[in-house]
């Protein structure tokens, strides 16, 4: 049985086994720079933001979170979301990011909820996107 696509598996090394060797790496790979992409509203295709835009949040770029209703969400954080509409009051209630408000990420075109952005007095405001409703462009930007 295949576990959900969106289950994170977590192989463990036999201790008694060596260490994987690191891949080699070349002097070309050591220049080569990162591509930037365009992260796209995966209802209509409008921009969204891009891969230079992600950030980490607590530690890690990508969180997985339950909301009241019992939702789970796979979401990732950006710093900028310039396809993105704000929309709401700001909220505190069921805060996945401690300190931060947050208001509804809605697509600019089309209106589909993206996820939300998370506010907080002092500190980088950020995106929080849904995975499964982006899709990232197969185009150097």
């Amino acid at each position: 049985m295949q576990p959900p696509s969106d289950t994170l598996l977590v192989r463990r090394r036999n201790p008694a086994s060596p260490a994987p060797e690191p891949p080699a790496r070349d002097a070309e790979s050591e220049v080569r720079p990162q591509v930037e992409r365009a992260i796209l509203c995966a209802a209509c295709q409008a921009t969204i933001t891009s891969t230079r835009h992600r950030v980490e949040v607590a530690g890690s770029h990508e969180h997985r979170f339950m909301n009241p209703a019992g939702v789970l969400f796979h979401i990732a954080c950006f710093a900028e979301a310039i396809g993105c509409a704000i929309v709401g009051p700001d909220s505190l209630e069921y805060p996945w990011f401690a300190g931060f408000a947050w208001r509804y990420a809605l697509c600019s075109s089309c209106g589909q909820h993206l996820g939300w952005h998370f506010r907080s007095e002092g500190k980088p405001s950020f995106f929080g996107l849904v995975l499964g409703r982006l899709l990232e462009s197969s185009r150097d930007g």
